[in-house]
C-alpha cells in the first residue's frame, strides 16, 4: 500500500461531467467566418433544411417538357407520350394525334407517283419544319410550352398559326400546279373547314406574290411537257414552249 505523503495534495479524479481538453476539441469545428467553436452536430442542420427545396427543384426539372429530335415520323406521337407521362390521367392536346401524326403519316406515304421530285422535296421540308416550330416553342419557354398543352384549343391555334409560314417558306410556290392540287385534295374536307383550317389557307394565299403566279404556271407547263416527252420517240422533237411576259394587276 502506498501511503500518501503529508503535504502531498490528493489527485483530482474526472467526474462524468467534466470532458477532457482533447474529447471537446474532437466535439467542436469552428466557423469559417469567426472562428468561434460550434458543436458538430450543428454543421449539418443546413443541408437538412435545404433538401426539400432541392427535391422540390428536381421534380420539377423531370416534369419539363423533354426534348424530341424533329424530322421523325413518330414525332407528333412521342410528345403525346411526353404529355401523359408529365400529367398522369391528362389527354394530350388532340393536335398531336388527330392533325399532326396523321398527315404526317399521310404526307409521308406519297411517293413519286403523287408528287413530282419538287414535291417531295417540298413535303420533307415542311414536315420538318412544322415540328421545327413546336420544338422552337418549347425551347424558347418550356413552362409556357407546359400551360399551353394542357390547354387544347389554344395549342391548336398555335400550331396552325405555324403552318403558313412552314408551307410557305418551304417552297411552295415553286411546284408545278399538279403538286399544288395534290397536296391541297389530301387533307380530309373537316380539317381544312373550321376556323383554324380557312385561317391557314388565307394566310397561305395571302403569302402568294405575282412572282409565285408566275413560277406555279412556268413550273406546270414544265412538268407537262416532261410528261408529254415520256409518251413520245425520243426521236421526235417537240416545239419548244415559252411563257408570255405577264403584266399582272398587283
Amino acid at each position: 500500500m502506498r501511503i500518501q505523503s503529508p503535504g502531498t495534495p490528493a489527485p483530482r479524479i474526472p467526474t462524468a461531467r467534466t470532458e477532457s481538453p482533447s474529447v471537446a476539441a474532437r466535439n467542436t469545428v469552428r466557423s469559417p467566418a469567426t472562428g468561434a467553436p460550434t458543436r458538430s452536430q450543428d454543421v449539418f442542420e443546413p443541408a437538412r433544411a435545404q433538401a426539400p427545396a432541392a427535391a422540390a427543384k428536381g421534380h420539377a426539372a423531370r416534369n419539363l417538357p423533354a426534348e424530341i429530335p424533329t424530322g421523325t415520323p413518330d414525332y407528333y406521337r412521342q410528345r403525346a407520350e411526353d404529355f401523359r407521362r408529365r400529367n398522369p390521367g391528362m389527354e394530350p392536346p388532340a393536335y398531336y394525334m388527330e392533325y399532326g401524326q396523321k398527315y404526317c403519316d399521310r404526307f409521308s406515304s406519297l411517293g413519286p407517283k403523287d408528287l413530282t421530285p419538287e414535291g417531295l422535296q417540298w413535303r420533307d421540308r415542311t414536315l420538318n419544319a412544322l415540328q421545327e416550330a413546336i420544338e422552337t416553342k418549347r425551347m424558347e419557354d418550356p413552362v409556357g410550352f407546359a400551360q399551353l398543352e394542357r390547354d387544347p384549343e389554344a395549342f391548336k391555334k398555335f400550331a396552325y398559326d405555324s403552318h403558313p409560314d412552314a408551307y410557305v417558306d418551304s417552297g411552295l410556290y415553286n411546284l408545278p400546279v399538279q403538286d399544288l392540287m395534290k397536296i391541297g385534295t389530301t387533307p380530309d374536307i373537316k380539317d381544312l373547314l373550321t376556323q383554324d383550317g380557312v385561317r391557314q389557307v388565307i394566310d397561305a394565299l395571302g403569302k402568294m406574290s405575282p412572282g409565285d403566279v408566275v413560277n406555279v404556271a412556268r413550273e406546270s407547263v414544265e412538268e407537262l411537257v416532261n410528261d408529254v416527252k415520256s409518251i413520245f420517240p425520243s426521236g421526235i422533237k417537240l416545239p419548244e414552249i415559252k411563257l408570255p411576259h405577264l403584266s399582272l394587276p398587283w
